[in-house]
């Protein structure tokens, strides 16, 4: 089975800006992991790690690195 693209090519994704979001939001922490995100949803380290980077350029989300390589995310406040 073909994936389906985006008109610039890119495979459209599999999971929503809202499912990202929603695991963010309903989460027992204030922050996440790439992995900790991924394993709730149905798409590789990867692809969250992808749409996380969008979510962060547009605002949705914040992110602070917390080691050489880890990186933590939570939901944006409207202020930020």
């Amino acid at each position: 089975m073909d994936r389906e693209r985006e008109t610039g090519g890119e495979f459209k994704s599999v999971v929503s800006d809202d499912e990202v979001l929603g695991v963010l939001s309903n989460a027992n922490t204030p922050v996440l992991t790439t992995q900790m995100i991924a394993d709730e949803l149905p798409v590789t380290r990867q692809a969250v790690y992808y749409r996380l980077q969008e979510l962060h350029k547009d605002g949705s989300v914040g992110r602070m690195k917390v080691g050489s390589r880890a990186v933590v995310w939570w939901v944006a406040e409207e202020s930020e």
